[in-house]
């Protein structure tokens, strides 16, 4: 019996990843910008180029990994009307929610169904095999891509509808982000105070404090739970974040990320949180009109 055929569209340097991942248990069909890209893919894969559209009608699933939404819009007008009914195609790009949905409405027509993979790696730990997907997309399409999700990846979690899991990796990536900036301010008070950045970095980490404590604690016990009696008052955390940007402005250490937080404080104190637990500073987004927030 022969191999499924995939298609894959996109092998930069994540799409041959996953190309080569796939090609361990599937015959490929491959399309991509970069020529040499794809004849690589067929001397090292044994992939067919995609040269035409219609060349897709022969893949079982699709799976898209291209570097912007416009591009999976793009692939998707071309190949949506040589799609049969009932056939799926995997969204591992980074994308936004609209985006995926808009896909969606462009398949609908053709019978054909969409789910987000969002691919939550770096290339190294793709190479490595511990890359997690974060999945949007109805639970029949899930199953009948299954085998080619767990030959991308073994680790998977399911957020929802279709969009769900592109939300999850744009939000983690946006925290990962923000965190940086924090760090890097971090670090150069740090060094400008003559702290020891390795010492800082173990204090940090450490999951009783730093960086874990406002998720792990503040966030999953109390913000979800709409628990803020108690614990640490939002003045007190007001006042520490008012001493680190006099230490910052006496070290003469520009602030970005952390003089903005600061402001967060200074509204919640104005709006009479102050003798609540500082993750008290969540439901002022709640009185923002925002429901996804618990208050």
């Amino acid at each position: 019996m022969s191999r499924k055929q995939i298609a894959v569209y996109g092998l930069g340097n994540m799409g041959y990843l996953v190309a080569e991942r796939l090609a361990q248990q599937f015959s490929l069909l491959v399309a991509d910008l970069d020529e040499g890209q794809v004849r690589r893919a067929g001397a090292e894969l044994g992939a067919v180029q995609i040269r035409q559209p219609q060349d897709v009608a022969q893949a079982d699933v699709v799976v898209l990994c291209l570097p912007s939404p416009a591009a999976s819009r793009a692939v998707l007008e071309q190949i949506a009307p040589h799609l049969a009914a009932g056939k799926v195609v995997i969204e591992t790009s980074t994308v936004n929610p609209a985006d995926v949905q808009a896909c969606e409405r462009l398949l609908a027509p053709r019978g054909a169904r969409i789910v987000d993979a969002s691919i939550l790696a770096g290339v190294s730990q793709m190479q490595a095999g511990t890359a997690t997907l974060l999945l949007g997309g109805e639970a029949s399409a899930i199953a009948d891509c299954q085998p080619v999700l767990d030959a991308i990846a073994a680790r998977q979690i399911h957020f929802g509808p279709v969009g769900a899991g592109a939300a999850a990796k744009v939000i983690n990536n946006a925290v990962a982000h923000a965190v940086m900036i924090v760090v890097a301010e971090a670090g150069s008070m740090a060094t400008a105070a003559g702290v020891s950045c390795d010492k800082l970095i173990g204090l940090l980490s450490d999951p009783q404090m730093g960086l874990h404590r406002p998720l792990t604690h503040r966030y999953a016990e109390r913000v979800v739970q709409g628990n803020y009696e108690g614990g640490m008052p939002l003045e007190a955390a007001r006042k520490d974040s008012t001493l680190a940007l006099q230490l910052a402005q006496s070290l003469g250490v520009p602030l970005f990320a952390i003089q903005g937080s600061h402001t967060v404080y200074e509204i919640a104190a104005a709006a009479g949180y102050g003798r609540e637990d500082y993750a008290a500073i969540a439901r002022l987004w709640a009185d923002w009109g925002c429901p996804a927030v618990p208050a």
